[in-house]
Order: structure tokens, then sequence, then C-alpha cells
């Protein structure tokens, strides 16, 4: 393995979103400085092949409800276990309402030199609804500050398909993250998850969701205001100015090995050099569970599965349709070693025809209508060809 990149989980947030399922927990106290000495624990004594790190990314929760010296202990631990590739891209993620000139300082002094700002609305009534701690002007701040400690590549997070949101809110909310001139902005429709407290509203018929037209052409605003604007759109939710595309999640897009540190933190390696063949697991959630693994030496696996063959060829469609480059059939082909046009030959007709897909050369891509409705798309990629039996080189 040459090249990969590293995640870094960290659980901790202020309070919990109600549309929030990711793995995160509203706690303080000494478990926060446990967890980071087991991170640090997992990051020294991991097994995970040498490679080089082309980028690292520390999510959460919220990074920076850290101190900034534990995250640079962190980082530090990385970069002992792994070399960085020359101008590795580095990323945190920052709540705007843990924003200070200091903390940001300390974090590019460190090394992070891309980040993350979780802003989802520039409406206080609407971040309200989401239940986000943060006013519309410390958003704006935030951004600020981020400038002013000397981040030169920053991406904002804004959400639409908000309860109760309008088509004009969003394009207030728009036009005011991209006049605070970010390189990236990841635009997102809000997904309602069944286990979070938004699930729970959205079954006894208590959340006003806009309806399936008016997300569809706030989707559509979204990606000509930020073309207007000069960022070119990459994948399916995301936008950048030149040079500025997100390595990371580029890695994820192209189904490349990473691996991953902390609690709920999924590790993806291949077993091959061409990545055909892929074991994936995902740690202990709980943090407090997590640290008593680490303690007693315990596997922290609590989910493992390896991928392979027709499993892992569906995957990587799935994940590659969502950028604009589309899906070579030629590189999937030297990868697996399957003809992806002859497998999923009725598929690919089906989705031409309903104006969903096209090809550029030899790479599938999502038409402009395909880009409105992605997920259909890919579940059509994820289960087995229809109507199709094949046998798989044993070594895939």
């Amino acid at each position: 393995m040459s090249t990969l990149s590293l995640y870094v989980h960290i659980p901790f947030c202020i309070s919990k979103c109600g549309y929030c399922d990711f793995n995160s927990y509203a706690m303080n106290g000494p478990i926060v400085s446990e967890t980071v000495d087991a991170i640090l624990a997992e990051i020294r004594l991991s097994g995970y092949p040498k490679g080089t790190a082309q980028s690292i990314f520390f999510g959460g929760g919220t990074p920076t409800f850290l101190d900034s010296a534990s995250l640079q202990r962190i980082l530090n631990s990385l970069r002992d276990r792994f070399p960085l590739a020359p101008e590795a891209e580095i990323t945190v993620e920052a709540n705007p309402g843990t924003a200070d000139m200091q903390r940001f300082m300390d974090l590019r002094s460190a090394g992070f030199n891309r980040i993350s700002i979780g802003v989802q609305s520039f409406d206080d009534g609407l971040l309200h609804r989401l239940e986000r701690r943060h006013s519309a002007a410390e958003a704006a701040r935030a951004v600020g500050i981020a400038r002013e400690a000397g981040f030169e590549n920053i991406n904002l997070d804004l959400m639409f398909g908000i309860p109760g949101q309008t088509e004009t809110d969003w394009e207030k909310s728009l036009q005011s993250a991209l006049s605070l001139q970010p390189e990236h902005i990841s635009l997102y429709s809000l997904t309602i998850e069944p286990k979070t407290r938004f699930g729970h509203l959205q079954r006894i018929g208590q959340l006003p969701l806009p309806n399936e037209e008016a997300v569809l052409t706030m989707y559509e605003r979204a990606i000509e205001a930020a073309r207007q604007a000069g960022f070119g759109h990459y994948e399916v939710s995301n936008f950048a100015k030149p040079g500025y595309q997100c390595r990371h999640n580029i890695n994820y897009w192209r189904n490349g090995p990473y691996a991953a540190y902390g609690p709920g933190a999924v590790s993806c390696l291949w077993e091959d050099a061409a990545g055909a063949r892929y074991r994936r697991w995902t740690n202990e959630l709980s943090p407090r569970k997590y640290c008593q693994k680490m303690e007693s030496d315990e596997t922290l696996a609590v989910e493992e599965e390896t991928v392979s063959g027709m499993t892992a060829l569906g995957e990587s469609m799935m994940v590659g349709l969502r950028m604009m480059e589309g899906v070579s059939l030629s590189s999937l082909y030297q990868r697996y070693k399957i003809d992806m046009a002859l497998v999923y030959e009725r598929e690919i007709a089906k989705l031409i025809e309903r104006g969903l897909i096209g090809f550029t050369g030899d790479r599938i891509v999502l038409t402009h209508r395909g880009l409105l409705f992605a997920n259909d798309v890919v579940l059509e990629f994820i289960a087995l060809p229809e109507g199709n039996k094949f046998t798989v080189n044993p070594q895939n």
C-alpha cells in the first residue's frame, strides 16, 4: 500500500442536534481526556500497514470541542506513525460556537491547513429548529477568524430541506455563504434518519418538511449559484474553487484505503495491490467502552467484513458515481477483472433510457437529471444485476 488517508473521530459535542445520526455524545469530564489518551494508544499500537498519508481528517462530533493541545498531540502521533505526503491536506471540522482566534491560530500552527465549518444555515430561526447552538453572526465571525488565523482553505457546510425552510430562506443563506468567499462549500439536503429525534417527529407528523419539488428546486438553485460564483461542481453535494477539491473525500469516493481511529471510526484497508479485495471494520462506538477496551487490550472492532467481487464492484460504482468525473469502465476492469458494461447491461440501458446517466468516453456519468435522483441511480448498482449470474475470479 503506497498511499492512504487517515481519519480521527472525536465523538464529543456541546449538545446533540435533533437530526444528527453521527456517533456523537454530549459528554464532558474525565471521559474526554481518557478518550484522547485511548486514541493516542490506538494510533501507537495499531498494526495497520505502512503507507504515506495523503490526507488527514479530524471529524466528529466536534473536534474543536477538544483543546488545541489535545488535537495537536493526536496529529503529532499520526505524523510519528505515518509519513506525510508533501503538501498533505490536513482538515479539522469546527463548530462556529467553539471558534476563537487563539484556538484557530494554534490549530494552524500545529499543521492543520484546511478547516471545515459547520454553518448549516445563516438564518437564526432555522438554526434554532436544527437545534444548533450558534447564531448566523457567530458563523460569519468564525469564517473571519479562520481567515485571520491563516487558513487559506476553508469549507462551509450548508443544509437545505430544513423544516419550515422556504426557497427564499435558502437563497439568503446560500448568498451569505458565497459572500464569505470560502474555497469550498458542501451543500447537503437534510436527511431524516429514523433513530434521531427528527425521525421520531416525522413519524408522529410534527416535522414540517419542504416538499420534494421545493427541495429539488433548492438543489438546482445551489448548483447554479455555486457555478456562477466560480465553484466547480465536482461531487453531488460538493463545490470547490480550482485546486481546492477535498482530497480526503475524493479518496473515499474512489473507494481508496483509509485508516481510522477513535470511537466509531471506520477503517477500510486493501488486501491486495489492486484494491479488488478490502477489509472494513468499525470501532467500538461508546467512548467509555472504547477506552475500556484499549485499557484491557481487547479488540476494538464491533463490525468487520471482507469485501470483494461483485459487492466491491457495486460499492465502487455507488461512491464513484457521486463524482462528476463519473466512473471509468476500463479502470474498474483493471481493478476487479469484471466487465462492468456486460454485467450491468440491463441496468445501464434502463438508466440511460430514463435520462439519468450517459457516457463520456468510457466513463459512466450522471446527467443533470441524474444528479437530482442520484440515490435512485446508485441503488441499481448495489444489488446483484437483474437477470444475470456471473462467476467472479476467485482472487477477487
